[in-house]
């Protein structure tokens, strides 16, 4: 005898079964979530990154922060952003960037990875904007939405870069100071990092 679906039954089957199936691709839609514990680890550097408080890999995105449960790794800290690069002599440095506690605000934060003390100033007129930052450290300040020029100079007045930013409420970026000139990086975020 043929089994009989009532047309209710058959539409709650029919519904059920696209639901699971929008469920189980869901999960490959998006990240694991950021642990509670996460601290914020980028390589800013061309090619692969060396292991980082013992995290061996960072992935191919480059210059993009991947949250880690802090409890993972060799020492990182809960809620801290770290850059990792190599200084002016070719060794790695891993910097705690200072914290960001107004989200309101434009974070601007200064890398120094040059050979001399440097700092980020308005262009026109000369305006400091983030003080001298030693060489292998960081400094930041957050400042409300604006368009302008800002440079990264070093201590004795050598302009290492001139970049016109437009900023945006909640947007951070980061500017890092080299040897032989400046880079700016607007802060983006890649995968959760495996344990």
């Amino acid at each position: 005898m043929p089994v009989r679906f009532s047309p209710v039954s058959l539409a709650l089957g029919v519904f059920l079964s696209t639901a699971a199936t929008g469920l189980a691709a869901d999960n490959t839609l998006y990240d694991a979530p950021r642990p509670e514990d996460a601290a914020f680890l980028r390589w800013i550097e061309p090619g692969p990154a060396p292991e980082i408080y013992g995290i061996a890999a960072l992935g191919a995105e480059g210059d993009v922060f991947h949250p880690v449960s802090a409890a993972a790794t060799s020492g990182a800290q809960p809620g801290v952003y770290y850059t990792a690069a190599r200084d002016a002599g070719g060794a790695v440095v891993v910097i705690e960037e200072p914290a960001r506690p107004d989200r309101s605000k434009v974070q601007l934060t200064l890398v120094n990875l040059a050979d001399a003390p440097v700092r980020l100033e308005v262009a026109e007129p000369a305006m400091v904007v983030v003080a001298e930052t030693e060489t292998g450290a960081a400094a930041a300040r957050a400042v409300n939405p604006v368009a302008v020029t800002l440079a990264v100079v070093t201590a004795d007045g050598a302009d290492l870069g001139r970049f016109e930013v437009s900023l945006r409420r909640g947007q951070n970026v980061t500017f890092v100071a080299r040897p032989d000139g400046a880079q700016l990086i607007e802060n983006r975020f890649g995968p959760t990092l495996a344990d």
